[in-house]
């Protein structure tokens, strides 16, 4: 299977009609370590960010009970709907599960569409930066639509239907609502204890000024991080665009690499009940001081 056969797939397939099918192909085949990255842990570090959502997720206490069952429930019902389709059986039921899930917390619908656009836009930028292609317009296009369609189901009001709109909503809300606040910092390093515990024979030192990085300047702010050392941060980039340049030589995938397609580290089996992901009715119903 030549290297550009996906693309070449996508490319005559329609980013409106059949923006699904293009989204399965490139989250699976074409990036499917990548979206990991941007899609999960990026998007994710940038919910983190704001106050109004990190105290939420932090006075709720199951994040830090639950670390890595968070992150994988979190990540399974996100990448069900791209495997399946979010008007599957199995993705509607991933949609009802989340609105039951949020139907507990407080959130305004400014925080969704800040959260959605960060779902939508990280991915974009770090394969812009790290990617061992960039996306296709095709691709983009049909990444935006598969997110507004979701957002419709949630019933989040007001998304914007640009990638454009959707990075000015982005930078304005953060210019408003990203600083720093002992629920961000809880679950900054909360989330750092989580990637460490990933490599046990590598210093959380040197896997946090790692994850250092990959952040922009307005997370490490929100965060209360030093900004790395210029040498380290160059040698990291260095070292994830030649991955991508290692990558754009080699074959094309021929087995889905998406997160749902092999064994989780909550899950080995796969044995999970989307209708039962992310905290019990007993965590959600705790009664919490605003």
């Amino acid at each position: 299977m030549g290297r550009y056969d996906n693309l070449n797939k996508i490319e005559q397939l329609d980013p409106v009609k059949d923006h699904s099918e293009i989204v399965k192909i490139m989250v699976s085949y074409e990036f499917p370590w990548d979206f990991q990255r941007s899609y999960i842990e990026l998007a994710f570090v940038r919910a983190f960010a704001s106050p109004r959502m990190a105290g939420l997720v932090a006075k709720r206490g199951y994040a830090q009970a639950h670390t890595q069952r968070r992150y994988d429930d979190t990540a399974i019902l996100l990448f069900e709907m791209i495997k399946h389709g979010y008007d599957s059986e199995q993705g509607r039921a991933c949609i009802e599960r989340m609105n039951y899930i949020h139907g507990h917390f407080r959130i305004n619908n400014q925080d969704f569409i800040y959260i959605t656009a960060a779902l939508i836009l990280e991915p974009i930028y770090w394969n812009d930066r790290f990617g061992w292609r960039r996306m296709s317009e095709k691709e983009r296009f049909a990444w935006l639509n598969f997110w507004l369609e979701i957002a419709k189901r949630m019933n989040i009001k007001d998304l914007p239907d640009s990638l454009a709109e959707m990075a000015r909503f982005k930078q304005e809300y953060e210019d408003k609502f990203v600083y720093n606040s002992p629920a961000t910092k809880e679950l900054y390093h909360l989330f750092v204890g989580l990637i460490s515990s990933w490599f046990p024979l590598v210093p959380r030192g040197l896997v946090e000024l790692v994850f250092r990085c990959i952040l922009d300047d307005r997370s490490l702010k929100a965060f209360e991080l030093e900004a790395p050392p210029v040498a380290v941060k160059k040698f990291i980039e260095f070292c994830l665009h030649a991955r991508a340049w290692v990558l754009s030589y080699l074959p094309a995938r021929t087995r889905s690499g998406l997160f749902v397609d092999r064994p989780s580290r909550s899950y080995p089996a796969n044995n999970y009940d989307v209708t039962k992901l992310g905290p019990s009715d007993e965590d959600l119903k705790k009664k919490i001081s605003v």
